[in-house]
């Protein structure tokens, strides 16, 4: 990874988060952000501190100088990232935003696997809904 560039881990074994990747794939003109699956060897081996469970719970942005994002924060971070998005980042600046946004990501990420669909099998139990221990 480039110092000037973030890395965001996302599960490639998930359709919607697949589908959202590819979305941002396509408006991160400048490379930016690398897009990293954290079923991944790669990820694994160079962000050892995102263990399985974390990053079953949500999606990752690691900025150039370490500093990680999760959940709805790292989708808001990513978003202030790429310029033909950033307006939509900025809403999530909003006064109440997060509030919102937040336990809705949270909903959506431990049911993704119900909604959109896994894609492919995985005998690992790496595609089990997440339940939180709370």
């Amino acid at each position: 990874m480039s110092t000037h560039q973030y890395a965001l881990l996302f599960d490639g074994k998930c359709r919607i988060c697949s589908s959202q990747v590819e979305t941002i794939a396509a408006y991160n003109d400048d490379g930016l952000i690398e897009l990293l699956d954290m079923n991944s060897a790669e990820a694994r081996e160079r962000f050892p501190q995102v263990t399985p469970e974390m990053a079953q719970r949500e999606l990752h942005l690691v900025a150039p100088d370490g500093t990680f994002y999760q959940g709805a924060d790292a989708v808001r971070e990513t978003l202030l990232r790429l310029p033909s998005l950033r307006g939509l980042g900025e809403l999530m600046r909003l006064p109440g935003a997060m509030f919102l946004a937040r336990p809705l990501y949270a909903w959506v990420a431990a049911n993704r696997y119900t909604i959109g669909g896994r894609t492919e099998e995985c005998a690992d139990g790496t595609c089990q809904p997440y339940r939180s221990q709370s």
